[in-house]
């Protein structure tokens, strides 16, 4: 993945979110990002994701496509700070673009998430309606369903924009450590606003 001197402003904006980028991360690469509020973070993450076209430069996957293109979405993983939920079960969500759920490698998901306890005291379990945009979910439940999904999905590129900001550091620990197994490998961009989070 290159960014090719990557500049991006806002419509209204006095200056550029992002100013001359230039990096290249390399498959199987793990890298950090680490800035405050308001630093571009977040800008830099969906001009990757191709929601976002710079205002010059480019970004381009194995020197060839763009990073909008139907190529490049389907290599990709991520976990965002607000989880987009629609209004069916939580194994939907989950299977969430699979027209097909193979069960175990769902069950595998749903484990490895941290969800199985919460999940089994639930009177409809993995069939429970979460409600428009999940809102029958806390933060951290919502956030699990998300790393479900990416456990699940698999994919060769993961993104991960504070992943376990909405949770508890009992949770957090044992669920960066199911991120850590399905990491290896993987083309890895994690985004942070301190250092000890990526550190992890």
């Amino acid at each position: 993945i290159t960014f090719k001197n990557v500049n991006f402003k806002y419509l209204n904006a006095d200056k550029n979110a992002l100013s001359g980028i230039n990096l290249k991360i390399k498959k199987g690469e793990c890298i950090g990002v680490i800035g405050e509020t308001g630093s571009g973070k977040s800008t830099l993450i969906d001009s990757l994701l191709g929601l976002l076209r710079p205002t010059a430069g480019e970004i381009l996957v194995d020197d060839n496509y763009p990073v909008n293109s139907i190529q490049w979405h389907k290599k990709i993983d991520y976990v965002p700070q607000t989880v987009y939920l629609v209004d069916d079960t939580i194994e939907a969500n989950i299977a969430f673009g699979e027209k097909e759920i193979d069960e175990e490698r769902l069950n595998q998901a749903i484990d490895a998430a941290q969800l199985r306890k919460w999940m089994n005291n639930l009177k409809d379990g993995s069939k429970t309606i979460v409600g428009e945009r999940g809102m029958r979910l806390s933060g951290g439940e919502r956030q699990r369903i998300a790393i479900a999904r990416v456990l699940l999905k698999d994919a060769p590129v993961l993104i991960l924009d504070e992943a376990t900001s909405a949770l508890d550091s009992e949770a957090e620990a044992a669920i960066q450590a199911s991120l850590d197994k399905v990491m290896e490998g993987k083309t890895v961009l994690a985004i942070a606003h301190r250092l000890s989070t990526i550190a992890q």
